[in-house]
């Protein structure tokens, strides 16, 4: 099995501040469980309620703009609607909403980070 370090490598460059959170934006949420982002956010609308606002939340315009143009100078154009931002909790819980063999390793992964590490992002 994976170590929990091969997390910190999935998601080197993926972890933001935003609101005083740590987290971790639904395209690269979708990328780490290898997943449509499309099927990410239908699974997140369909729990929502194990989804609070301490779990994640939407960048504001405003937010997105700001993060985008550190991220990729442009981006805010090429991908104007702000995207879902995933707290520590929230990229957990989507490893038991979205299904297949991918989604079951990320969530070993994190188990593995949280005991070893306590945080993943």
């Amino acid at each position: 099995m994976a170590t929990p370090d091969k997390m910190i490598e999935l998601l080197t460059g993926k972890v933001f501040k935003v609101r005083n959170q740590t987290v971790v934006f639904d395209f690269d949420a979708a990328a780490l469980y290898e997943v449509n982002i499309s099927v990410l956010h239908k699974a997140v609308t369909k729990h929502s309620k194990r989804f609070p606002s301490d779990f994640m939340f939407w960048l504001t315009p405003e937010e997105w703009v700001d993060i985008a143009e550190q991220i990729s100078p442009g981006l805010s154009a090429t991908k104007p609607l702000p995207p879902l931002a995933f707290t520590n909790s929230g990229l957990f819980m989507l490893s038991g909403v979205l299904k297949g063999p991918r989604a079951a390793r990320i969530s070993v992964l994190i188990i593995e980070q949280l005991f070893s590490y306590k945080n993943i992002i």
